[in-house]
């Protein structure tokens, strides 16, 4: 396989797993939270915030991590 498909390949098949990673990962921690933590009562304003920097940071985390996963199986000479 030519070195810049791998590349390609790699690239966008970890876009595509961390986003769907992500949404998933997301959707179980606002759940979690609301059930457990916060209810139905008015979320502290510091929510917002920091969920938004800590789910940027992991899915782009994610995505680095199986990017190389997927380079490492499909890399070629190796």
């Amino acid at each position: 396989m030519n070195r810049w498909v791998a590349l390609l390949l790699a690239v966008v098949g970890g876009a595509a797993g961390a986003w769907a990673a992500t949404l998933l990962i997301t959707g179980a921690l606002f759940g979690f939270l609301w059930i457990f933590v916060f209810g139905d009562d008015p979320w502290p304003a510091w929510v917002d915030p920091v969920a938004g920097v800590v789910i940027v940071v992991f899915g782009l985390s994610l995505w680095a991590a199986m990017a190389w996963a997927i380079w490492l199986k499909v890399k070629p000479g190796g």
